[in-house]
């Protein structure tokens, strides 16, 4: 499955449109579009972004893995999630109401990665 197929996937397994999408990547309808058509393909630092945004790796965005877990150390996660909470306090409401955009798409990519990983581990009885 290449990217096109696993992008268009992702954005209908999170129940938006195209345009939706877009906006929570921070891209156009346009873009989506022709990324989904196989028209145009991202730069690596804007692939690197997307899978960051949907919490999914970059080999799972790429269709070189069905695994979209990422990969992260618990100690640079607690510190980590420190940093972010000290710097959300010091933000706006309206900068806060697209952090929670934000986070709902994680959320869903979060989602996408457990049923994948659900698909593929056939000792939780559903073998896909």
């Amino acid at each position: 499955m290449d990217f096109s197929v696993r992008v268009a996937q992702i954005r209908k397994q999170m129940g938006l449109s195209q345009d939706k999408f877009g906006e929570l990547i921070n891209l156009s309808q346009r873009t989506v579009a022709a990324w989904e058509a196989g028209e145009r393909t991202p730069s690596f630092s804007t692939l690197s972004d997307l899978a960051d945004k949907l919490g999914v790796s970059l080999d799972y965005l790429l269709g070189r893995s069905d695994d979209a877990k990422k990969i992260q150390p618990a100690a640079e996660s607690s510190e980590l999630l420190e940093d972010i909470i000290t710097r959300l306090r010091g933000l706006p409401d309206p900068a806060l109401s697209r952090v929670s955009v934000f986070l709902e798409g994680l959320q869903a990519g979060q989602a996408i990665a457990k049923e994948a990983q659900a698909q593929q581990d056939p000792a939780d009885g559903s073998a896909g």
